[in-house]
């Protein structure tokens, strides 16, 4: 039985396992993609201080897995819309390759950077897959999507995705069950959910699986849960796009 609509707590990995073959329509998640190498610290006097591109290693075997188990689940019309970075893209295209037609990058435009020095990150990449059966969309759109970060301030995750911006991915397609196997905060879900499409989230963190599912029972009052605590705001708007 698909666990439609829910926000299930657990390891992905171990999830999955238990959802039927070709059962997903759509995945689009933001994975914690690239953890920085520690054992570098302190070893500089020692002589052991390069790193090599087997460091890597951790973070493909992991999504080798993942991405096989996620080939297993989708249709083979679905698509894919893995966010990641310049450092992580290389990996994920070589993972995803295997499963999908192709793999091409998308870059998101935060139009701002954040201060520092020399060059600021202004943009993510999202890896985009499709399936060898996916229906060509007609719309003429960049692949550069532009649309300002969440505040820190306003963020229930760290690493809190617009709901604009994956509201207008999802508008793309006119697909049903939406998968986002590292849901945090629920972005994902509650864009499907106002979008009226089926959703299942996966978060390994209780405490993002409970802010979650508060802010997908907040949809039905049509009311945020951070805006209903500041004074009764609308929900932000998904702007209308040329997908279904």
């Amino acid at each position: 039985m698909i666990p439609e609509n829910k926000i299930i707590c657990g390891d992905c990995l171990e999830v999955m396992k238990v959802l039927p073959d070709n059962c997903v329509d759509l995945v689009l998640t933001d994975p914690p993609y690239f953890l920085p190498v520690q054992h570098y610290v302190g070893t500089r006097e020692s002589g052991f201080s390069k790193r090599t591109l087997g460091d890597t290693s951790i973070l493909s075997g992991y999504f080798r897995t993942f991405f096989k188990e996620l080939s297993r689940i989708t249709t083979t019309a679905g698509t894919w819309y893995v966010f990641c970075d310049g450092q992580s893209y290389p990996i994920f295209y070589q993972e995803m390759f295997p499963y999908v037609k192709y793999v091409r990058p998308l870059i998101w435009d935060k139009e701002i950077s954040y201060n520092g020095y020399t060059w600021r990150h202004q943009h993510e990449l999202i890896a985009w897959g499709e399936g060898e059966e996916s229906q060509r969309i007609p719309t003429g759109d960049g692949d550069i999507l532009k649309c300002r970060g969440v505040l820190q301030v306003n963020r229930k995750h760290p690493a809190e995705k617009p709901l604009n911006l994956i509201g207008k991915i999802l508008q793309k397609h006119t697909t049903d069950l939406i998968l986002d196997p590292f849901c945090g905060s629920g972005t994902t879900c509650v864009a499907a959910k106002m979008l009226g499409r089926r959703y299942i989230g996966i978060d390994i963190s209780q405490n993002y699986v409970d802010i979650a599912r508060e802010r997908l029972a907040a949809i039905d009052t049509g009311v945020s849960v951070k805006e209903t605590r500041q004074g009764q705001m609308p929900l932000f708007p998904i702007e209308k796009g040329n997908g279904g």
